[in-house]
């Protein structure tokens, strides 16, 4: 492991007397990204623009490579997270797993550049990557994460990016039209309002 790994992480790393509104936010940010993510994609298939339907769709598949990818980096590149070699302070229960790289990093950071990349929602995928720091910050504050991690997730959420592209041009344009249909169908079923099948309209990608 780089020694820079390490003396960054000691760095950012929650001190003794950390103040208690900050381990509190950090733990919010360390756990949220597994709700925030997909429910931003769900808010904006059904109340954003329809014209970027297929863009959420390159986003989400991307996302999901994105995440697979992890599990190959973190076979290749095995490393332990910091409380597994009694490094730093651990304010955070976690599973002695691979630390490399970060799933939460990668989930926020991947459906933000896809946002971005697809012009599905470039104002929300500003937000979701200035969130995504934040996930990366509280994750290593609280001593789960090595900066190493993000960084690796930074990485993997770029080659999202050209993935989400590619994404549109293929399968993305044959999976659309039976995805909306699924979708229109199950409103039916469940007796849901119309209202959640929105017409084509101006985009509504700003927070």
């Amino acid at each position: 492991m780089p020694a820079w790994n390490r003396a960054l992480f000691l760095l950012v790393n929650a001190p003794p007397g950390a103040p208690a509104a900050d381990i509190h936010i950090a733990r919010w940010l360390a756990a949220s990204p597994l709700l925030v993510a997909p429910l931003l994609l769900v808010a904006l298939w059904v109340w954003g623009n329809r014209r970027a339907r297929g863009g959420l769709l390159a986003t989400t598949a991307a996302t999901l490579l994105g995440l697979g990818m992890n599990q190959v980096l973190g076979a290749l590149y095995p490393e332990p997270r910091p409380f597994m070699i009694g490094l730093g302070r651990t304010l955070l229960h976690h599973a002695q797993d691979n630390s490399f790289p970060s799933d939460h990093a990668t989930l926020v950071w991947t459906v933000a550049v896809g946002l971005i990349a697809t012009r599905a929602a470039p104002g929300w995928g500003t937000a979701m990557g200035l969130y995504g720091a934040g996930v990366a910050w509280a994750r290593v504050f609280l001593g789960v994460h090595f900066p190493l991690d993000m960084i690796g997730s930074a990485g993997v959420a770029i080659v999202g990016a050209g993935l989400a592209q590619l994404a549109l041009r293929w399968p993305v344009p044959w999976l659309l039209g039976p995805v909306e249909a699924i979708y229109e169908r199950s409103l039916s079923l469940l007796r849901l309002p119309r209202s959640l099948v929105p017409r084509a309209s101006p985009p509504a990608d700003t927070p």
